[in-house]
């Protein structure tokens, strides 16, 4: 594990003083990323390139590197906060890169020392005008991390510490509705058929060791959501069974949480406990010879692993070239650097060999949490491979891409190796493309089911280990039909779309039976359908439909009638309710009361004819019912009355069609 040391500015220094302090501790007492990293390198292999903000992470030259002026503090600041704060994404690289940039424009030479406001701003726009809108974000809060750091630390003579980010956090397109926001989503979750193929490959028990690592390991993730870096990181030990608060055994995963929860139990579904059982058995079969080899090399690091390949022969005995590749798991030392000749090599100088090349950080697998010899994950050196052996005696531990590149097929590559686990059982898509998928699927989709099963937002955000109930937005994936029925379900009141979202459930008319009916523009209610001439007029009755005269209820057949009766009817007992308020604030003599008395008493009074008509045994399936009182006003009434009258007192030819309208309306020409 990497010694940490922090810095502590002396106040009786200058500003460039502690500026070449800071470096030095950065470069001779840190030991992040190796204490035998380069340090005069451009690029530090596995972490970052010190490159000039626009040049390619690969084929870059010389000319892209770093200003020699600003390069010793971009790896001294940035081996510091990896080393305090590491990241998998590593967004300090991007306010470097931008900052060395905005000083280059306006100085001609990128000294840190004269960072200042000016400067900050120039780097954010630099940030906006090269990086996506998610990426220019984080990385503006680098920008304002460093800012905090180098006043605080005293590196420069400013104080910039109360610069603030000024590049919003964009929209995030997951929690939105549309057709594109639909197809962003739906990449977002597995496909069924790339599911279904994997369920058949895991319950096939392949011996493969590829296909027992990837079928398992994607079992682990749909058994809860993890991110397959917390699945890898898992310790042997990790299963946990307990019984809750009802005496009933619990069985979970003791882990570390990559997204800030810390350690925590994650428990598994009942339905989803035999499907875990068995896929960390498989995987704990599968690495338990290099997890010996792991405990050995820990305990015996003077001595050679015996393995069953390994020569009967005394630890300083002189081997031959082959017994000496036999040794090592390999068909020859010729790609060893070493020499591949007779009586050269002993199991002791071999031995050397192997401890150099162990893992980077050995014995730990991560952070000094797991150790390999107790890493469920922990795996010998191409035991994933096809073509190259399996190291006996070197390990080795999978990674994201080591999941991922076996969940997705590359298409421009044929050798076994490249194919993917679909591939290699012969799965494709119905239209015959390459199934594929992504450990983060699982995750997304495990979340949404959490969301339609009806866990509160802090349970999905302690089971899914993440720090904050507000990251839980952009896994969820329910329609907004499901969060409507969602609403509906806890609040029987909004009937929007029904109480299953199920909105052609509430349309009790045919096509024919509309066709039939005064033409207008129609829309559809909860209650029924509505003709009305908008061009004419807007909705003066919009989400009171049930006190218009130009809305149609329609019995409906066999469960429809039931449920739009009982819609109804729950209707009719809430404004009985708001009746009796009213009647009660009219008494109190609270102004304004008598106008909510008076539209409560007429819906009242219509509701009731309206459960008396449908509840009639006379009234057929079907009807078409409008309820009318005569006192409703409304601008094509009050034209076709006018023309009626009209054309009365002239005696045109329309004056009896006229006249019938305005009755038929409701209307009198009185």
């Amino acid at each position: 594990m990497s010694e940490l040391k922090h810095f502590a500015p002396k106040s009786a220094l200058s500003a460039s003083e502690n500026l070449r302090e800071f470096i030095r501790l950065c470069r001779n007492d840190l030991t992040v990323f190796g204490a035998g990293i380069n340090w005069e390198a451009t690029s530090w292999s596995g972490a970052v390139n010190f490159t000039k903000l626009g040049a390619h992470s690969r084929g870059y030259s010389e000319s892209d590197r770093m200003d020699e002026t600003f390069i010793d503090f971009a790896k001294a600041y940035f081996r510091y906060q990896q080393g305090h704060h590491p990241t998998e994404t590593k967004n300090e690289s991007k306010a470097l890169r931008t900052i060395e940039a905005a000083l280059l424009q306006a100085h001609g030479n990128a000294d840190i020392a004269g960072l200042n406001i000016a400067i900050l701003d120039e780097a954010a726009i630099l940030a906006r005008g090269h990086y996506s809108p998610a990426a220019a974000y984080h990385c503006g809060r680098e920008l304002q991390r460093l800012a905090r750091f180098v006043s605080e630390k005293h590196l420069i003579s400013n104080d910039l510490s109360t610069w603030k980010n000024p590049i919003k956090k964009p929209g995030d397109i997951t929690i939105q509705t549309g057709a594109k926001a639909k197809a962003i989503q739906e990449k977002k979750l597995p496909s069924h058929e790339a599911l279904d193929a994997l369920a058949e490959i895991f319950a096939s028990n392949p011996s493969d060791p590829k296909d027992i690592f990837t079928s398992s390991t994607f079992a682990m993730t749909m058994c809860a959501p993890v991110r397959i870096s917390e699945i890898l990181e898992l310790p042997v030990d990790c299963e946990v069974e307990l019984p809750d608060s009802k005496g009933v055994v619990q069985y979970g995963w003791r882990f570390y949480s990559a997204k800030g929860y810390e350690g925590d139990i994650k428990w598994i579904p009942e339905v989803m406990v035999p499907i875990a059982k068995e896929a960390v058995r498989r995987i704990r079969a599968l690495t338990d010879e290099p997890r010996r080899l792991a405990a050995w090399v820990e305990k015996q690091p003077t001595r050679f692993y015996r393995h069953e390949n390994c020569p009967n022969v005394s630890d300083d005995q002189f081997l031959t070239a082959d017994q000496a590749a036999q040794t090592l798991g390999l068909m020859s030392l010729s790609n060893t650097g070493m020499t591949a000749a007779n009586g050269v090599h002993t199991l002791n100088s071999l031995w050397q060999y192997v401890l150099v090349h162990q893992p980077v950080g050995f014995p730990w697998l991560n952070k000094k949490r797991i150790k390999y010899s107790n890493a469920l994950f922990c795996m010998s050196r191409n035991l994933l491979g096809f073509k190259l052996g399996t190291s006996p005696v070197i390990l080795w531990a999978p990674n994201n891409n080591s999941f991922n590149n076996d969940l997705s097929s590359r298409e421009y590559e044929s050798i076994a190796n490249r194919q993917s686990i679909f591939d290699r059982h012969g799965y494709k898509a119905k239209d015959g493309h390459h199934l594929k998928l992504t450990s983060h699927q699982a995750r997304h989709l495990i979340t949404t089911l959490a969301n339609r099963g009806g866990l509160s937002q802090d349970q999905i955000a302690k089971w899914a280990g993440r720090a904050d109930p507000k990251q839980n937005r952009v896994y969820n994936h329910m329609s907004e039909w499901e969060m409507v029925a969602k609403a509906e379900a806890l609040d029987t009141s909004l009937t929007l779309f029904g109480p299953k979202g199920e909105v052609s459930q509430h349309v009790p008319v045919t096509t024919q039976e509309v066709n039939l009916m005064e033409r207008g523009a129609m829309h559809v209610s909860v209650w029924g359908i509505c003709s009305h001439d908008f061009i004419m007029s807007p909705c003066e009755k919009f989400r009171d439909c049930l006190n218009c005269e130009e809305h149609v209820c329609v019995k409906g057949l066999g469960k429809d009638s039931a449920e739009q009766l009982t819609r109804i009817k729950l209707r009719l007992a809430q404004v009985e309710k708001d009746f009796a308020e009213a009647v009660d604030a009219i008494a109190k003599g609270f102004a304004g009361a008598d106008r909510w008395y008076e539209y409560n008493q007429k819906t009242v009074e219509r509701l009731r004819q309206l459960v008396e008509i449908l509840e009639s045994p006379q009234v057929p399936d079907g009807a078409q019912i409008k309820l009318r009182d005569g006192k409703d006003f409304s601008h094509l009434r009050r034209v076709i009355r006018l023309k009626a009258v009209d054309a009365l007192e002239h005696k045109t030819p329309d004056a009896n069609l006229l006249s019938d309208m305005t009755r038929m309306l409701g209307g009198s020409l009185g």
